[in-house]
């Protein structure tokens, strides 16, 4: 089939997209109070008679804040008997319907989360697919005019002890696309089911390599892209020995930039290249620049979207600006004000209560069974798209560190690198910092040559009153700085992908305490020249 006919077909099922799904989702965005509060009364009203159901007397419920007021937020931990006993037994524990498979990503005990996934899950996820690609069409078109690089988890990984089949959500959604996008795939799905890192990230490489009309990169985390140019480049005369044999004119013509410029960039391999989707937020920021260095001068980085392998959070409704929404047709949303979660009685609020410029909790009610669920994120509310709220990720709750009263936030030390590289000229990418609480000092292991970073501690000081006031007084020692080899990162990144961590969504804490952090980063020390 010859590209033009592709690219018809394409704007042909983009304009059926915006007739189906776009239209009535952008309707529903004036407001999207009213969408919330109906699809809590169908989620009570479905599941009734599980067993959380009947616990918590959904049959009775007949509001949004007797629901609050009733039924006590969720963990993990609380969920997790009933969610393990409708999977063995097949009863109606959480859900009614009951779950095609599971999603696995680590938890905060040794144990593995089991996420339920329904087949109406599987539906949901397709649909914000498709709203999600209809914005990048609508203000991208031409990144759909070429081959599409798409980086996902495997669709299946194994199964359970109990039968069922786990796998994660984004492999299932690449492999059920319509044909007519799977067609424009660069990378076959069983590709990325091979369990070697090394040998699938080679074909990977492989693949791309081969299609010079990729026009989008789709993927979650920025590292992905970054570890698959280095195989690219690290293992490139024996990709060029395979490419000579199907294209000797791209062949050479890569291996002459190869050789006058050491590095193939993005822009070498793909000069179409118009899009590419990844984590724009958190602790992805850091990397956006050295992303968009590798890029054609045209191309864009738009935001992939809130998601997590419990639910897909959010959708870029503007992909020229980066505007986000929650997904509140599919998710029922409650915020708690970041400094008041910790309160005796936190206040609950809705999506047409949040405040712009206020960063919350996020508590969500999902379709799969998971209720007034606890996720530990914190995201921004940073402005409204017609009724609706717009949000931006800001980090893990669990990045925060509080050695002696200082209460330093992951997001306070991601700025302050920024600065740092902004004031120095320096390019720090990789970066964690470390809290012991016997020696009340922080860690900071950075990849790079050893450098000064004193101001570094000012840029913190200057983002948290009580860090300054806590260094001063000499309760909290100066920060050490580590400087680790070159590939630490790759090396700390494949210990959490063999720890559980789906690679696809592999997300870096920057701020961590020791008692959780279990990688030796010492023992890749640089050594004193």
């Amino acid at each position: 089939m010859t590209s033009y006919v592709l690219n018809f077909l394409s704007w042909l099922r983009m304009a059926l997209i915006r007739i189906r799904y776009w239209n009535f989702f952008i309707d529903a965005t004036h407001k999207p109070q009213k969408a919330q509060n109906k699809l809590l009364r169908s989620i009570i009203r479905n599941n009734r008679n599980t067993v959380f159901g009947k616990k918590y007397g959904f049959a009775s419920l007949n509001s949004v804040r007797e629901y609050q007021s009733r039924v006590p937020v969720q963990c993990y931990e609380d969920l997790r008997g009933l969610i393990e006993r409708q999977a063995v037994d097949m009863l109606p524990c959480l859900t009614e319907e009951m779950p095609s498979f599971f999603v696995l990503t680590s938890g905060t005990t040794s144990k593995p989360k089991f996420i339920p996934v329904l087949e109406s899950t599987i539906r949901q996820y397709r649909v914000t697919q498709y709203l999600a690609a209809y914005a990048v069409y609508r203000d991208f078109p031409e990144a759909f005019r070429g081959k599409i690089l798409g980086i996902v988890s495997p669709a299946i990984e194994g199964k359970l002890d109990f039968g069922a089949l786990y796998g994660s959500m984004s492999g299932l959604i690449y492999k059920s696309m319509p044909k007519l996008l799977r067609s424009k795939y660069v990378v076959p799905p069983e590709v990325f089911e091979i369990p070697d890192y090394n040998e699938k990230y080679l074909q990977m490489a492989g693949y791309a390599i081969r299609e010079p009309n990729i026009t989008m990169i789709a993927t979650a985390n920025p590292t992905t892209i970054f570890r698959l140019l280095e195989a690219i480049n690290e293992d490139f005369h024996l990709l060029y020995k395979e490419l000579i044999k199907t294209n000797a004119e791209r062949a050479a013509y890569l291996l002459r930039i190869k050789e006058a410029n050491q590095e193939l960039l993005l822009s070498d391999l793909w000069p179409k290249l118009s899009v590419v989707t990844v984590w724009t937020g958190g602790n992805c920021s850091v990397l956006i620049p050295r992303l968009r260095k590798s890029l054609p001068s045209f191309a864009k980085v738009v935001e992939v979207g809130y998601m997590s392998s419990e639910f897909r959070g959010g959708i870029t409704v503007d992909a020229v600006r980066n505007i986000e929404i929650p997904t509140f047709q599919h998710n029922f949303f409650e915020f708690v004000e970041r400094n008041n979660w910790e309160e005796s009685d936190p206040q609950f609020k809705l999506l047409n209560e949040v405040e712009v410029g206020k960063q919350y909790y996020i508590f969500v009610t999902t379709q799969n069974g998971l209720y007034r669920y606890n996720i530990n994120d914190l995201i921004e509310i940073t402005g409204f798209f017609n009724g609706t709220p717009t949000i931006r990720f800001v980090q893990k709750g669990k990045g925060v560190l509080n050695l002696t009263g200082e209460k330093l936030y992951e997001s306070q030390l991601v700025d302050a690198i920024s600065q740092f590289n902004q004031l120095t000229g320096t390019e720090i990418q990789f970066f964690i910092m470390i809290g012991c609480a016997d020696s009340l000092q922080y860690t900071l292991y950075l990849e790079y040559e050893p450098i000064d970073i004193s101001p570094l501690e000012h840029f913190l000081m200057e983002a948290n009153l009580e860090y300054a006031a806590k260094r001063r007084s000499d309760r909290l020692k100066p920060i050490e700085a580590v400087f680790v080899k070159n590939g630490t990162s790759e090396f700390y990144k494949e210990y959490c992908v063999t720890a559980g961590q789906r690679e696809s969504q592999y997300k870096l804490v920057h701020l961590q305490s020791r008692i959780d952090c279990k990688f030796d980063f010492n023992s890749y020390r640089r050594r004193p020249i």
